[in-house]
């Protein structure tokens, strides 16, 4: 090591200088790493902000929407609903899967996972396309958390590298991709169908044969297009023209008939339920006053 004095300058140099070039580069390196972990927290923070904001607005459609469907005249659902009931449990943004669920999974046979209950509907289904010459592909079936996750993160990767920044590109990300645990593949109950002469999940699978031919018949084995084009708002998720969920026969019918959505069909369900208690409230009122009268 050798410390000379230069002009007033002290010079430092050999090991003493390695070391305050070490250290210079250490601690530079950990004031980097503060405040990429300050920025990131901060953009969490927004991003949380951002995200409650959106499921305060989509509380608010949804109260808008129960309002709008006791006003409606649409026609009364004409069989009981027991919304506990496995077909028409609802899951998306505002209600998440709940974390004990189960459900029995079995393959089709074409080996995709689904929930054993709606496995003789879906093959049926296929079977009856494929006698009208649809060529109908299940692409997509259960899948687990890990397995949203990565969905997830590739597509908010994939509009990173178009140039959004990480908010803009989860929020674009989830208008396609539900947030892990508020999806219906996680039930096994929804499938992703394409027709196998076009793959892909886009605009133009709506106006294949098969997606056609699912759209006109699909409620008669029990499945509904679950996001329609003109539900986006109600649904939280863009319009898919390949996306089937099972509801029972009943139910589908219904719903095609009348133009639902299954978030409007629960709504309907519980406000029609709520009509009925009142409907029985006073009746009892009514009863008990006749009994006061007579006596």
């Amino acid at each position: 090591m050798l410390v000379v004095l230069v002009g007033g300058v002290i010079v430092v140099s050999g090991a003493l200088a390695s070391y305050f070039s070490v250290w210079y580069q250490s601690e530079q390196a950990a004031k980097n790493e503060l405040t990429g972990q300050l920025k990131e927290a901060q953009a969490r923070i927004e991003e949380l902000e951002a995200e409650n904001a959106a499921y305060r607005d989509k509380e608010e459609v949804m109260a808008a929407m129960a309002d709008a469907l006791e006003e409606e005249e649409i026609p009364e659902i004409p069989f009981e609903v027991d919304l506990d009931d496995w077909k028409y449990l609802l899951v998306n943004e505002l209600n998440p899967l709940a974390q004990d669920y189960e459900m029995e999974l079995v393959k089709t046979y074409d080996g995709q996972k689904v929930d054993a209950r709606m496995k003789e509907p879906l093959e049926a289904m296929i079977d009856a396309g494929a006698k009208d010459g649809m060529k109908l592909l299940i692409c997509s079936s259960y899948r687990d958390y890990k397995k949203q996750n990565t969905l997830m993160e590739n597509s908010i990767a994939n509009y990173v590298r178009k140039g959004l920044d990480y908010k803009d590109a989860f929020f674009k990300a989830k208008e396609q991709i539900a947030l892990t645990g508020t999806s219906e593949h996680h039930t096994g109950l929804a499938v992703d169908i394409v027709g196998k002469g076009h793959q892909s999940l886009d605009r133009a699978q709506a106006d294949t044969a098969e997606a056609k031919w699912l759209n006109e018949h699909a409620h008669e084995y029990g499945f509904i297009l679950r996001y329609p084009e003109d539900k986006e708002e109600l649904t939280m998720i863009t319009y898919e023209s390949w996306h089937f969920r099972y509801v029972g026969v009943e139910a589908a019918t219904y719903m095609k008939e009348n133009d639902l959505c299954l978030e409007e069909f629960v709504e309907l369900a519980k406000t029609q339920e709520k009509l009925k208690e009142r409907e029985q409230t006073q009746a009892q009122i009514m009863n008990k006053d006749d009994d006061q009268a007579r006596k």
